[in-house]
């Protein structure tokens, strides 16, 4: 296990998928002294563990759609990038409607999509009920489908960043809390952790529900 150095350019909180993702970023693109550190024993155990790995390009607003297909061309790429796979099985995302009240707001999600280059598809009730035959929704009027979307494993994705990471000179810890953050004259100093503190002036708070925590301290 590496030790916590006592300088770096960038400190990252947290180590689940944004924090490993802009660990791994930072690193491949030649900065140097990055330090991810994570609380927990392994890993992605946090939010990113309990995801249900859901991907897909099905959003209602042109800045999710267009994260969406920029995230999910990453994640099509990562095996060639990293070296591991992120374990993508692309069975679809359906959405099924059962109020009439709902028809016309998917209609026009569809219309955003397919205008930003998104091929999901409109169906009937009837159609509905083909595709999903086990779940059987009787009283389905319509649904959205995309075949692109489908589910990827967090954990390989977080771990692959990690690694790939590493490679390139960033240091990744666990069992390493943040107990406070140093800020004087409206800079980041110091981070002070339970291993030691580390001086710095820029942090990144990749923390997800936690993010408020620290975000709140640093002001």
């Amino acid at each position: 296990m590496s030790e916590l150095p006592k300088i770096a350019d960038v400190v990252i909180l947290g180590g689940g998928v944004m924090g490993a993702s802009t660990a791994y970023h930072l690193a491949s693109r030649g900065h140097k002294n990055i330090l991810l550190l994570e609380r927990e024993s392994f890993f992605g155990t946090g939010a990113t563990g309990r995801c249900a790995g859901g991907i897909r390009h099905q959003f209602n607003t042109e800045v999710n759609i267009r994260l969406s297909q920029k995230s999910l061309s990453m994640i099509d790429s990562l095996e060639e990038e990293t070296g591991q796979s992120a374990l993508v099985r692309k069975c679809g995302y359906l959405f099924v409607m059962t109020a009439e009240k709902d028809v016309s707001v998917f209609q026009k999600t569809l219309k955003l999509q397919h205008s930003l280059g998104v091929n999901t598809e409109w169906l009937s009730g009837d159609e509905v009920r083909k595709l999903a035959a086990p779940c059987f929704f009787p009283d389905a009027i319509g649904g959205t489908f995309n075949a692109d979307d489908g589910l990827a494993d967090p954990n390989s994705i977080v771990m692959a960043y990690i690694n790939a990471a590493r490679r390139h000179g960033a240091v990744c810890l666990t069992d390493c809390s943040v107990n406070g953050i140093e800020v004087e004259k409206n800079k980041v100093r110091k981070v002070h952790t339970s291993l030691g503190t580390v001086e710095t002036e820029t942090v990144v708070n990749a923390c997800g529900p936690w993010s408020a925590f620290f975000g709140k301290e640093i002001g």
